[in-house]
């Protein structure tokens, strides 16, 4: 297939068009320098141009904390800039693969929330990632929406590569227990996308590594990791989210059902330990390169 990537300069548009053309795809990746989402004409003449077989939109506003500040841009971004890409997709038949977030949710339940369940989201941040959905959804017939959450990955600022840097600093950490989510590895992600784009299935999707944690237990497996790898120890203590109070309010719970998704594509999905220890052999392999 001919790909079109939109936010190819982020954590998760970096990973997935190498992941994708290793599958055989041409992949054409654009940076939101190249064509900003705000700018109607811009995405037409984009889209005409590249003429794709599908958009896989992962650009996006995605400074949880700081869009409760930046409320405007947020939604301008993810809102009305979905709604831009959305409308063009539609006037030129193309479909579209928008990546969304678990951040929808209000975290109110205590079991996976399913694609049907109803969305509630807390935030700034999560509230212009639902808009982006409905836009979506308003414009197009042919869609994939991927939920996803808790993502890491080589290329960008993220929890993983924070709490590596920390420990191998030796600073103790002090880590939020009381937020359940599943960690997501752009690696694994991307190789969820590519199976899920060979299906022509499309809906609504929940997609993340496999299992269920919280930060405080996510930080102690990158802590235990560190360990086995280069024999460093690292102190991490648990606080509630009223101990580190943040702009931004998070879903206390927001584990994802994935069963839709492993049904479609055919395949289970590694577990989050496995994923991150597989990141992390791979980061201590690249530093440990002159």
């Amino acid at each position: 297939m001919n790909l079109l990537i939109t936010g190819a300069g982020g954590m998760l548009g970096k990973a997935l068009a190498p992941c994708l053309e290793a599958r055989g795809h041409k992949v054409q990746s654009v940076a939101k320098e190249v064509m900003d989402v705000t700018n109607f004409a811009q995405v037409k003449e984009t889209l005409t141009s590249a003429a794709p077989d599908l958009v896989l939109h992962c650009g996006a506003y995605t400074k949880v904390d700081q869009a409760e500040a930046e409320a405007g841009l947020a939604y301008l971004i993810n809102g009305f800039g979905t709604e831009n890409l959305a409308v063009a997709a539609c006037d030129l038949d193309l479909p579209v693969m928008y990546i969304s977030t678990d951040y929808v949710f209000d975290g109110e339940k205590n079991h996976p929330y399913t694609t049907w369940d109803q969305t509630g989201p807390l935030s700034v941040y999560g509230k212009s990632k639902l808009a982006g959905e409905l836009a979506i959804q308003r414009h197009l017939n042919r869609f994939y929406i991927l939920r996803t959450s808790w993502l890491y990955g080589p290329h960008g600022k993220n929890f993983v590569d924070t709490i590596y840097n920390m420990a191998e600093e030796g600073k103790p950490l002090r880590v939020v227990a009381d937020q359940f989510g599943t960690p997501t590895c752009t690696l694994s992600l991307s190789e969820i996308i590519a199976d899920l784009i060979e299906t022509d299935r499309w809906g609504v999707y929940h997609a993340t590594d496999a299992g269920v944690t919280n930060w405080f237990e996510f930080a102690r497996e990158i802590v235990k990791d560190i360990k086995d790898l280069k024999g460093k120890s690292t102190e991490v203590a648990p606080i509630e989210t009223k101990d580190m109070p943040r702009p931004a309010t998070r879903p206390k719970y927001s584990v994802l059902d994935k069963t839709t998704l492993v049904h479609t594509i055919g395949r289970e999905l590694p577990s989050w330990q496995e994923s991150l220890a597989l990141y992390l052999k791979l980061k201590a392999v690249k530093s440990a390169v002159p």
